[in-house]
């Protein structure tokens, strides 16, 4: 299918592990659903998926995965949803584009049953390769990427954290993606490995798993 953003099945990048965190089986909001790249992989596991897209476009697309698509800007618009009407909200690579992401986590949270779950994906500021940047004096923003011209929000391990705390939310779980040039589950394992020494320094981005009070 065609789309904004290109699905990668490789088991240990970052849509992978969103996908493994949601489960199956699930009544799932996802929020920033671009084309439906992920929705597509999560109706296929038997999910029933209702998406938030600010793009139109985009919306048009995922329409075909989900149950049905809203459009608009998720920090402002209506949210007609009754009180615990998900399972699992997934945020895929969004909180780094909203202009206040712990509001809108918290505005995303009575739609959650009690115990659900928040998804969240956003990349790691704090990665070797933008220290490496930053000692060398760049700091060029770019249309994709850790610098991408749209992020409004940047974030390491210790703020991704903080943010979602403040929210209302019990992290569960943080994991990260490491992935390295190539088609090969085997070097991205090799890459994982490796960033598991020091997350914080090695971690492409951080995929993190956090819960509704019960």
């Amino acid at each position: 299918m065609s789309g904004y953003v290109p699905f990668n099945e490789r088991r240990h990048r970052a849509h992978a592990k969103l996908l493994d965190a949601v489960g199956t089986g699930k009544r799932v909001l996802d929020v920033g659903c671009s084309s439906g790249y992920l929705s597509e992989s999560l109706s296929q596991r038997g999910n029933t998926v209702v998406g938030i897209e600010l793009d139109a476009t985009a919306a048009r697309e995922a329409e075909r995965w989900c149950e049905r698509v809203l459009v608009g800007d998720v920090e402002t618009m209506e949210l007609p949803f009754e009180p615990g009407s998900f399972d699992v909200v997934l945020c895929g690579d969004v909180i780094e584009h909203l202009r206040n992401p712990g509001a809108a986590l918290a505005r995303l949270r009575p739609l959650l049953v009690p115990g659900g779950r928040v998804v969240v994906s956003t990349p790691n500021i704090a990665n070797w390769a933008m220290r490496l940047s930053l000692l060398a004096g760049r700091w060029q923003y770019t249309d994709r990427g850790f610098l991408d011209r749209t992020h409004t929000h940047l974030f390491t391990r210790r703020t991704l954290v903080e943010t979602i705390e403040s929210a209302g939310y019990r992290i569960e779980k943080v994991d990260f993606s490491v992935p390295v040039p190539g088609d090969s589950d085997a070097l991205d394992l090799l890459g994982y490995s490796l960033g598991r020494i020091r997350p914080t320094l090695f971690a492409y981005q951080w995929v993190v798993t956090a819960q509704t009070p019960s």
